[in-house]
């Protein structure tokens, strides 16, 4: 790749770059010793050689906080995947402050995505092409590039890692999130074999194979469903349990909507809604918690981050609902009384009433 390096250049103008991220995984990984750097002059040239050297030294000496790095950007990630807000995602990370480290927050972008359904795929993608205007290519490059080599590892965690990457790679393609000429840049031996080798397969297939419009649409046409849909679809579904009190119709619809992590928005709009209208809605709410939290479709934090929202809200809402506080009280009494919250919960409403 080095002796090639001008002629890369000409449709890669950041080969030198990727060379860069290349050499200090290489280099880390033990694949070839650092003394390898003193030839890359010789090989790459008087005017790239000096500056690629140069760069994988950096990598190689760069006092990192990984751990700490990782964990922000999962936050970070968390509260996209609720929220949708893709500016407010990219204040947050220009803040990290990750610089070389980018492509530690790359790759924690593609695990937390693969850990949880095609939607949040699809709004990682998304947020991947815009974080081109955070991270250098090079950093992206090296993210994917690390992905790579840690596919086996994932695989443990997420069985669907290997087409799950396949995918993020072709979009990220598409996109010119990645260069066309990824694989070529790609050290040999994380494609050769094993799932690296059914990856690139799978991708160059998808390529070959699929126009741009389709890739485009890898993670399926409802993973690009908005938040305003996403809240409609909540809306409906509450409405319609209160209708029909079919509590199994009502968790299949939760289930579907592929969502967990924005459990708490469905609590709360199930709450208010319940609180709108009367005694035996607010018992209907709290079956319905039950069966949600029975079928695994959502878990204790979410319910009661959406109960304290709706907490939170009570006075706008009791506006419009002179009766909501009471009611809304009577509801946690029950809650508490199923074991869905602890009794300690009751001191929420206690603060509110005094405030």
């Amino acid at each position: 790749m080095l002796r090639r390096l001008g002629d890369l250049s000409l449709d890669v103008p950041k080969a030198a770059e990727y060379a860069v991220e290349v050499l200090a995984h290489l280099v880390e990984d033990k694949t070839l010793p650092e003394a390898f750097l003193d030839s890359v002059v010789a090989l790459a040239g008087p005017d790239a050689g000096p500056r690629i050297v140069e760069g994988v030294r950096g990598q190689l000496k760069l006092p990192l906080q990984v751990t700490v790095l990782k964990a922000q950007a999962k936050s970070v990630f968390a509260e996209y995947f609720v929220a949708g807000d893709l500016d407010e995602a990219l204040r947050r990370l220009e803040e990290l402050h990750a610089g070389r480290a980018g492509h530690v927050v790359v790759k924690a972008l593609i695990v937390s995505a693969a850990e949880r359904k095609s939607r949040e795929c699809e709004m990682a993608s998304v947020l991947l092409s815009a974080m081109t205007k955070v991270y250098g290519s090079e950093h992206l490059f090296e993210g994917f590039i690390r992905l790579l080599r840690s596919v086996d590892d994932l695989a443990l965690d997420t069985p669907a890692m290997a087409s799950i990457l396949t995918n993020f790679i072709a979009r990220a393609i598409v996109d010119d999130v990645l260069p066309p000429c990824f694989f070529s840049l790609v050290p040999g031996k994380l494609v050769t074999t094993g799932r690296g080798k059914e990856i690139q397969c799978g991708v160059r297939a998808l390529l070959e194979l699929q126009g741009s419009s389709r890739i485009m649409n890898v993670w399926g046409s409802g993973a690009k469903q908005t938040m305003e849909e996403l809240r409609e679809s909540v809306r409906m579904l509450v409405d319609e349990y209160f209708v029909s009190g079919d509590v199994g119709e009502a968790v299949g619809c939760v289930r579907e909507l592929g969502a967990p992590h924005y459990g708490h928005h469905i609590i709360k709009s199930l709450i208010y809604k319940a609180v709108e209208s009367g005694e035996e809605q607010v018992r209907k709410s709290i079956v319905l918690v039950k069966a949600l939290l029975a079928g695994d479709v959502l878990d204790h934090l979410q319910v009661h981050k959406g109960i304290s929202r709706a907490l939170l809200g009570l006075p706008d809402l009791a506006l419009d609902v002179p009766s909501a506080r009471p009611r809304l009280d009577s509801l946690v009494a029950l809650a508490v009384q199923e074991g869905l919250l602890p009794d300690t919960f009751r001191s929420h409403l206690e603060a509110l009433a005094q405030s």
